[in-house]
């Protein structure tokens, strides 16, 4: 059994990466947020937590993001 702090310490691949930042800028493009901001920021740290923490469905990811 896995542990989502065991999660934590592997890699996020270059496609799981993509798909990461595409689910990124389509909640900032329909929030009007640039990605400097530091909202943008925190929704990328709170995808990124979601992700190493065992959501991996970019449906979830999306809905949890809101």
């Amino acid at each position: 059994m896995q542990h989502a702090a065991d999660d934590r310490s592997h890699p996020i691949y270059p496609e799981e990466l993509n798909d990461l930042q595409v689910l990124l800028r389509r909640v900032l493009n329909e929030r009007n947020l640039a990605m400097e901001s530091a909202e943008a920021e925190d929704i990328a740290a709170t995808l990124i937590e979601l992700y190493q923490g065992g959501v991996r469905d970019i449906s979830s990811l999306r809905a949890l993001v809101g």
